[in-house]
């Protein structure tokens, strides 16, 4: 009996001491995610090169299937039921910051500025879209990012393509968010129709970002840009409009909104 209760005794001691272990642990690893943030978090997860070690980790032959289309970042998204785009959080942060285009980037700190993709998609669709891991860490150190503008366009004969840029767009901006970082939602509609999901995946009572390079072109571009801010008003009741271009009229519209000095502005004094 004495031996038995003894050893009883003994395993009684080694659980405590795991227990103990255990706890010890989850002490540690709460003190770690307490003294560093989700940003650098994050960047504690990629090689000085831009490599991610979590991916590293996942078998080449189901590497090769999963980074397709970047299904393997989706974790901890999600997803709205009309069309399953990524939605993502509301911005309501500083908005007075220098503003850096993404063929920039080189040239400048990162330090209270804003990362922007008002530019033609072919300047950063494959960086941002086929090789998305590598450049968001590359770029991660700016202070805010916009989401990518990728195009929406009027009159095709399909709207997937569309719909696929509406995708990413939010796809982007919400893994970045993921990770801690000052993200600014983009806003792009292209012609009436777009408007059945463009919307959808920005968050509500947000600051926002539209482009507003192309609202000049004809008056048909203009009346569709200037329905396209009420829209957005109606629905998703921004708490500020950023508009990326010179200063315009924009009638019916009780939103505040801040005009963005473009690159044309900058360099040639326009508007």
């Amino acid at each position: 009996m004495t031996e038995l209760l003894g050893k009883g005794s003994k395993n009684t001691t080694i659980g405590q001491i795991s227990v103990e272990f255990n706890y010890n642990i989850l002490y540690i690893m709460d003190k770690i995610i307490n003294i560093f943030d989700r940003k650098e978090l994050y960047r504690m997860e990629y090689t000085p090169s831009g490599k991610s070690t979590r991916t590293s980790l996942i078998p080449k032959p189901q590497r090769r299937k999963v980074i397709y289309d970047n299904m393997h970042l989706m974790e901890g998204m999600t997803f709205t039921t009309t069309h399953s785009f990524p939605q993502m959080f509301p911005y309501n942060g500083n908005t007075d910051f220098e503003l850096v285009s993404y063929i920039e980037r080189k040239d400048h700190s990162g330090k209270n500025e804003a990362l922007h993709f008002f530019l033609d998609d072919f300047r950063f669709r494959n960086p941002m879209w086929c090789n998305l891991e590598y450049t968001i860490f590359n770029v991660s150190h700016f202070d805010y990012i916009f989401c990518p503008d990728f195009s929406l366009w009027r009159n095709l004969p399909t709207e997937f393509c569309n719909m696929q840029n509406t995708y990413r767009t939010r796809f982007v901006g919400l893994y970045c968010q993921l990770r801690g970082m000052n993200v600014i939602p983009t806003y792009s509609f292209g012609g009436l129709q777009s408007f059945s999901y463009c919307l959808e995946g920005l968050p509500s009572n947000s600051v926002i970002a539209v482009c507003g390079l192309s609202n000049r072109k004809d008056l048909q571009a203009y009346n569709i840009w200037c329905y396209g801010l009420r829209r957005l008003e109606e629905e998703k009741h921004p708490t500020l409009i950023l508009v990326y271009g010179p200063e315009i009229d924009i009638p019916d519209i009780h939103t505040p909104v801040k005009f963005l000095k473009d690159f044309i502005s900058k360099r040639f004094k326009y508007g």
